[in-house]
């Protein structure tokens, strides 16, 4: 069994990614990894939205 190198993305990830402004390197394979599990629910989804929205919008800097 392979363990996740980082647990998927919830409201407590999504809210210090808006407070702190960052999308990091971390974050990004955190919604990828959620992107590819084939269980990915609606809720999910909309928090993936939510940061993608932010980024396009100038709301926040992705990080190296």
């Amino acid at each position: 069994m392979q363990n996740q190198p980082f647990p998927f993305l919830n409201e407590q990830v999504v809210e210090r990614i808006f407070a702190s402004g960052e999308l990091t390197r971390e974050d990004r394979q955190r919604i990828q990894s959620m992107l590819l599990d084939e269980s990915i629910g609606e809720h999910e989804l909309s928090l993936v939205e939510k940061v993608m929205s932010g980024v396009v919008n100038g709301l926040l800097d992705v990080l190296n």
